[in-house]
This record gives structure tokens, sequence and C-alpha cells, in this order.
């Protein structure tokens, strides 16, 4: 008799946590190594933007509630996602400029 493995995939956990979205994607590691994720839901005439983290080490996954936002506009709703991209992404290490 096979024995089955557990097979760990970021895109079924977006999947189970956001159901029928509109769109829904990864944003990227932060610094502390969580993975964040979007999805964006149409309902009740407004597009929903839910957002979780993942533990890529115990797969827990953690709603963060204080990040999520309502808009009329799904253009709204994209523009939030940038700004938050922004916001969790690390920066990356410019380089110096150097004086003429």
């Amino acid at each position: 008799m096979k024995k089955q493995s557990s097979h760990f995939s970021v895109e079924d956990i977006i999947r189970s946590e956001f159901r029928k979205p509109v769109s829904r994607g990864t944003i990227g590691k932060d610094i502390n190594g969580l993975l964040w994720a979007y999805g964006v839901v149409h309902k009740d005439s407004l597009y929903r933007v839910g957002i979780i983290t993942i533990n890529m080490e115990t797969h827990a996954v953690q709603r963060i509630k204080d990040k999520e936002s309502s808009y009329e506009l799904k253009a709204d709703a994209t523009a939030y996602l940038t700004g938050l991209i922004k916001e969790i992404l690390p920066i990356q290490s410019m380089p110096l400029l150097h004086p003429l």
C-alpha cells in the first residue's frame, strides 16, 4: 500500500482562504520570513481586500484584519494593494550615490 505524502501548496491555502475572488495572489515575504497574500472579493457591491500571512515552516495562516479594507471601485482596491506591498516588503538596499 502506498503512503500518501502531504503536499504543501501556497495556492491551495490562498484558494481556501479567499472563496470566489476577483483576484488573489502573494505579496511577498516580510523581514520576519512570513509570506503575505491577498484576495479581492466582490461582495455587496464592494471590493473587499483580505490579507493573510503564511508561516512557511509551520504552514500556519493568520488573517490580518487591520490591513483589510473595502472599496467601491476595483481600481481603488488595486491602488491600496500597491501601497501595502511597499509597506510590507523589506526595502531593497539602494546603491550609494556619489557626488559629481
